[in-house]
């Protein structure tokens, strides 16, 4: 019997081991160290700097994630052309409900006629891999929400 209690506490004590998450300390940050961590999670990854990644999904959707100049988050950041025919109007209307939804924020760009989809994950106090994949797909997934949000269909790719 106490064989068994003993087999199963180490089954118990190896799968923990293999499945726990690491803490990444600020200290220990490194951009491509997240890249690699990114591409074995399906992500292709476009480009890679020392202050910044771009990733694409396997929807084909692209993000840039930058690292702050304070170096405490990283940010990530979309940018979606608009419609040349949309109204001032309908863009703030749009604007003011994508930024009501709280974990991205939303602005408008006149020099290109875009909006821009920015979130911070802030990394300061140190994160796991795993909540940086968790922001990255609640960051798509709220992005995915703004274009629902969008009634007049200003954003060019819809």
């Amino acid at each position: 019997m106490k064989a068994r209690i003993f087999t199963l506490l180490m089954i118990c004590f190896i799968a923990n081991f293999f499945t726990a998450q690491t803490l990444v300390k600020p200290a220990d940050f490194n951009i491509k160290d997240i890249a690699s961590y990114l591409k074995t999670q399906n992500f292709v990854i476009d480009e890679i700097h020392d202050n910044y990644i771009k990733i694409t999904d396997n929807q084909n959707s692209s993000i840039f994630i930058d690292i702050s100049e304070d170096k405490k988050s990283l940010l990530f950041n979309v940018k979606i052309l608009l419609k040349k025919e949309a109204k001032v109007s309908e863009i703030e209307s749009l604007l003011g409900k994508i930024n009501d939804l709280n974990m991205i924020k939303a602005k408008y760009l006149s020099e290109d006629n875009s909006v821009f989809f920015q979130y911070n994950f802030w990394i300061d106090k140190g994160f796991t891999k795993e909540t940086l994949l968790d922001a990255i797909i609640e960051f798509g997934l709220y992005q995915g929400d703004s274009f629902a949000l969008d009634k007049a269909k200003i954003f060019e790719y819809q």
